[in-house]
């Protein structure tokens, strides 16, 4: 190491301390790694007040965890309490003017649940909690990346701060707009869709018990996903004209509108909460290894939410790389990082294909578009084959499948 280098030795320094940097952190941690967060957002006071006495819950954004994930959020004991958790036995996938419906049922795949729906601000909560007790992890925070510089056999990293870190590997989950990616020079390939989600919750008339609703529309996906206390939590996309429009609208105008897209099903709704919403881009960083760095979750792969394959994807990176790094002395050479970069290839740009089709064959405004999206989802409904390729594809259990996303003795994938 230099004799100017003034600062802290780590194995591992990590830009990016949101659910896929904390995970990621907490599990090399527990792996007996020692490791640094570097996280430019301040966090939050932490409430240790559990979820059933807390104050409403109304603005709480909700992510749909698939199987894989929930195998690799209980081995590294970071789902929160049941209370903040909603099982999905059953997904309902209908299209407005036009044919073509599919409905899941878990039992029919010989499980209890596809996944949860769970309360982000619960999931962050937890992490968090397992970042600062744990021995292995340093936070620095708020702080951000500045650059680094390359030795012999680590990375010298400085932060906005001053503060200096050596490591052995720098991972980058910072985001669609990744420092890390931008400075290592990773290429990655951008597309906007001109499109963006809107997120908040309501209370339907008459409540959908484990069932999360997907309806494709002519303007975009919506879906529909159980939350706590009766709630559900809506994922509204339309093109960024219609959002805002959609923005400004009062509550019982959103409520009806809502109604108007949905359908009958659930009745009316009402009580909607605060809004919040992000602009829909796929990107995919086909090499996300360089020297001594590796980028992850969003920051290698950003996917379209229809299907709410994004979290999960960032997991299953997570627990990637972590058998990547499995018994290596050096978890930054260039053994441990191809042997990461060829186990996720297929999964990320797999993922990224059937997102990105999703989304433009139902928007399509074309009648053959049309028709033939909704021919798939009855060739779907009618087939059992196809049927079990969309679900295992869908619980995240592609191969290869990473130690931490196995099923538990006694599981089976799908």
């Amino acid at each position: 190491m230099s004799t100017s280098f003034r600062g802290k030795a780590f194995e591992v320094v990590i830009i990016g301390g949101g659910l896929v940097g904390a995970t990621m952190a907490v599990a090399l941690a527990r792996a007996g790694r020692s490791v640094a967060v570097v996280e430019a957002q301040a966090r939050p006071q932490t409430d240790s007040q559990p979820v059933r006495s807390a104050p409403s819950s109304h603005d709480d954004r909700t992510l749909v965890i698939n199987a894989a994930s929930l195998n690799i959020l209980n081995r590294l004991e970071l789902l929160p309490d049941a209370t903040a958790c909603c099982p999905i036995s059953t997904i309902d996938i209908t299209r407005q003017g036009g044919f073509g419906t599919l409905t899941l049922n878990a039992a029919d795949h010989g499980r209890s649940e596809f996944g949860q729906v769970v309360v982000a601000r619960e999931l962050g909560r937890v992490a968090l909690s397992a970042l600062s007790a744990h021995h292995h992890v340093t936070e620095f925070c708020p702080d951000r990346l500045r650059e680094w510089t390359s030795e012999s056999d680590h990375l010298v990293i400085t932060l906005e701060s001053g503060t200096q870190l050596s490591a052995k590997l720098l991972i980058g989950a910072d985001g669609n707009d990744s420092l890390v990616r931008g400075q290592a020079g990773l290429a990655c390939q951008r597309h906007e869709y001109q499109q963006s989600a809107m997120i908040f919750n309501v209370v339907p008339e008459r409540p959908s018990q484990s069932t999360a609703h997907e309806r494709f529309t002519p303007q975009g996906p919506l879906a529909l996903l159980p939350q706590p206390a009766g709630r559900l939590g809506v994922v509204w996309i339309d093109a960024d004209k219609g959002i805002d429009q959609a923005m400004a609208l009062d509550d019982q105008a959103l409520c009806d509108q809502l109604h108007q897209r949905f359908g009958n099903s659930l009745g009316r709704f009402s009580q909607a909460g605060k809004r919040a919403r992000y602009p829909l881009i796929r990107q995919r960083t086909p090499h996300p290894i360089g020297e001594r760095v590796v980028v992850i979750g969003n920051a290698a792969t950003a996917v379209h939410p229809v299907s709410a394959q994004g979290f999960n994807l960032g997991l299953r990176d997570v627990a990637g790389l972590i058998d990547a790094l499995n018994e290596q002395n050096d978890p930054g050479s260039h053994e441990a990082l191809s042997t990461y970069a060829q186990s996720r290839r297929e999964d990320q740009a797999a993922t990224v294909r059937y997102t990105d089709t999703l989304a433009r064959a139902f928007t399509n405004p074309s009648r053959i578009a049309r028709a033939a999206s909704g021919l798939g989802l009855v060739a779907h409904a009618g087939l059992p084959g196809l049927r079990h390729r969309l679900v295992h594809a869908a619980m995240g259990f592609r191969h290869p499948v990473a130690s931490l996303a196995r099923p538990e003795q006694g599981q089976h994938n799908a």
